[in-house]
């Protein structure tokens, strides 16, 4: 008798990721997996069973564009974000706050439209995802330290606490990018298993990106993200014009001021945590890693 014929399903399973920002994913099992694509949720095609060579890196970049890469649209508007928020700096040099801000905030509101334009013009690639986390970060670190120039101004030994935890901030971004890069290079380069230790993310972490920062504690962490090198710079620049968009009610009324910074300062102590988990789950990767070859050496 001839045995039964078992067809197996080789239509595609649905498996979906979650990013954790700047590389980091963890999917529906919790455990970290890395980042292809600028989507902060993606859908995953997975055929079952395999048989599949895996994509190579030009297959993930999904733009049809005869253009070169650099020349992208939201590219060039990652260029012009870079170049605004050095021309802040520049305006805040020479003591011209308002312009300072404006072009600041020029700045971030064009990076609400570079992911718009990538996914519209189908121009999305891996040099468009680390020119947009170096745009970010950019911004971020040249208004924290415009905040740190305006401080020592006053001459006052009670803003050196303050200084110094601005400066460990802006270290804490930059170390924060290098460990997720060098995450996301590693796993592309065969060695992700390895320093992959399947354990779960922290609930809070969870809580944090879940529905893609579409929570309470995802809306506190991006609005302090953003919103205290803003409200650190404009409390330290004592000549700020009250007249100066969108500033002026704030300013108008100190404690409404203080409010929206002490805010702000809540959601960037929980980008924090959120930071400090990621890079210390990169660095125990990395110890795990290397104990692991220290012991098969050793055999």
């Amino acid at each position: 008798q001839t045995p039964p014929i078992i067809e197996m399903s080789t239509s595609p399973v649905k498996k979906f990721k979650r990013d954790y920002g700047e590389g980091h994913v963890i999917d529906d099992g919790g455990s970290a997996v890395n980042a292809d694509h600028t989507d902060k949720e993606t859908s995953v095609e997975v055929n079952t069973p395999s048989n599949n060579p895996p994509q190579d890196d030009a297959d993930l970049v999904t733009s049809e564009s005869s253009l070169p890469i650099f020349l992208y649209v939201p590219n060039l508007m990652g260029y012009i974000r870079i170049l605004l928020s050095f021309y802040g700096l520049v305006s805040a040099i020479k003591q011209q706050a308002s312009m300072a801000l404006n072009t600041w905030i020029a700045a971030s509101l064009l990076d609400l439209f570079d992911g718009i334009a990538a996914r519209r013009l189908n121009q999305c690639s891996k040099f468009g995802v680390l020119l947009d986390i170096l745009a970010d970060n950019i911004l971020r670190t040249i208004i924290w330290i415009a905040a740190i120039m305006e401080s020592l101004k006053h001459d006052d030994e009670r803003l050196i606490p303050k200084v110094c935890c601005w400066t460990a901030l802006i270290c804490l971004e930059w170390i924060t990018m290098v460990c997720s890069q060098c995450n996301q290079a590693n796993s592309e380069s065969g060695h992700w298993k390895e320093f992959q230790r399947g354990r779960k993310a922290p609930f809070w972490i969870e809580a944090v990106f879940k529905n893609n920062f579409r929570s309470l504690f995802g809306i506190i962490a991006i609005f302090g993200l953003f919103v205290a090198p803003f409200g650190s710079y404009v409390w330290a620049a004592d000549r700020l014009s009250k007249k100066t968009w969108p500033w002026r009610v704030l300013l108008d009324s100190e404690y409404a001021a203080r409010l929206l910074i002490r805010s702000a300062y809540v959601g960037r102590l929980l980008c924090v945590l959120v930071e400090c988990w990621l890079c210390m789950e990169y660095i125990s990767g990395l110890i795990h890693h290397d104990t692991l070859q220290n012991k098969q050496k050793r055999r």
